[in-house]
């Protein structure tokens, strides 16, 4: 197995190099006129100061932020259908699902769920239409359909038990099979995101998140055995093909060929896996010198050239802009203070949402 790890650091005015087959990173400079070839906003909510913040992904400049209920902690959002639909986990009384215009930043809606449902990680279909939520504090998951905003379940992932969390759950190409994964009782479970049917479950120590491949083949991590592990979703089997440390969110390239895999673990890293050989690089975002500082979520382009991933913790936290076809550098920091986690992009007005989908 082929490992590098990528970090750099800035020490008295001078660019220093630590690791093995390593690139320099620049942290913290201002934005050029031209970051990346991305077109649109990258949206990263943060549970920290209960706001979302967009950042214009071409430049890295900010043009927005949303102010989410008090002490709600949102931390996952996706996009769908030109809005943000966005999980304020602890918001009290009751947790909700908040419905944000992405072009001027308006609040739409909200859907108000059962105290200690938790919605958590969200997820958007291939063509928009649906969003799934997660209800970590239960073994539930909440669809809502897209075009008319109504929410669809929620849905038990396992009737007989209640034993479930539902951390994550994913969709299938089609849009016709929702993919959960449920840690505590160490499943994974299929089943239809508009009548809550439940197709099939397997067993899968410690499942946590999941990205489909194509009909056959999904990734899961499963993070408290720290393993990235492959799924048969036609015969229901895994196998463990990667060793990580408490890997978590994962984004696939349209090609398939690059998978970006964000590690719980500190200090910030994300491990950026070549599909074909599971040969890995383990990028180092933030500061250096900052040891407790942890990944939270990322979006990956559809060309596979950029990553925008999420940090907290130490004392610049922010999201990483790694360019891919730089060897994976750290070409710019865009900082957001206290806890940004989720990430995901709302492209631009004249882009086919799913030509941009991360997890294509």
């Amino acid at each position: 197995m082929n490992t590098r790890t990528i970090t750099a650091f800035l020490l008295a005015g001078l660019i220093g190099i630590a690791g093995t087959g390593l690139a320099a990173s620049v942290a913290n400079a201002g934005p050029p006129e031209r970051l990346t070839n991305v077109s649109g906003t990258i949206w990263v909510a943060n549970r920290g100061a209960h706001t979302i913040r967009g950042f214009d992904a071409t430049t890295g400049d900010v043009v927005n932020t949303v102010q989410m209920l008090p002490g709600s902690q949102p931390g996952g959002l996706a996009y769908a259908m030109g809005k943000l639909y966005v999980a304020e986990e602890f918001a009290a009384p009751n947790p909700a699902i908040a419905i944000v215009d992405a072009e001027t930043g308006v609040i739409m809606n909200r859907m108000f769920l059962a105290p200690g449902s938790r919605p958590h990680h969200v997820h958007a279909s291939a063509d928009g239409k649906l969003v799934a939520f997660g209800l970590y504090g239960t073994d539930m998951v909440a669809v809502v359909d897209t075009q008319t905003d109504t929410l669809l379940g929620p849905w038990d992932i396992n009737p007989g038990t209640t034993n479930g969390r539902a951390h994550a759950g994913v969709f299938s190409k089609d849009g016709t099979i929702l993919y959960v994964a449920s840690d505590t009782s160490n499943q994974v479970i299929a089943l239809d995101p508009r009548t809550g049917v439940v197709f099939w479950t397997m067993n899968v120590p410690g499942a946590h998140e999941l990205v489909v491949r194509d009909s056959k083949t999904a990734y899961v991590s499963r993070r408290t055995a720290n393993w990235l592990s492959m799924i048969d979703l036609e015969h229901q089997t895994y196998t463990d093909v990667l060793k990580l440390d408490l890997p978590d969110t994962l984004r696939l390239s349209a090609n398939k060929k690059q998978l970006t895999v964000g590690l719980r673990a500190m200090p910030a890293r994300v491990a950026v896996v070549d599909t074909s050989t599971f040969a890995y690089d383990l990028v180092r975002i933030g500061p250096i010198s900052d040891l407790n500082s942890i990944a939270g979520h990322q979006w990956t382009s559809r060309n596979g050239r950029y990553t925008f991933a999420a940090y907290e913790g130490g004392t610049s936290p922010g999201v990483a802009v790694i360019d891919h076809s730089a060897g994976n550098q750290v070409v710019e920091t865009l900082a957001y203070p206290t806890k940004p986690h989720g990430v995901d992009l709302a492209p631009a007005e004249d882009e086919d949402p799913a030509l941009e989908e991360g997890e294509d």
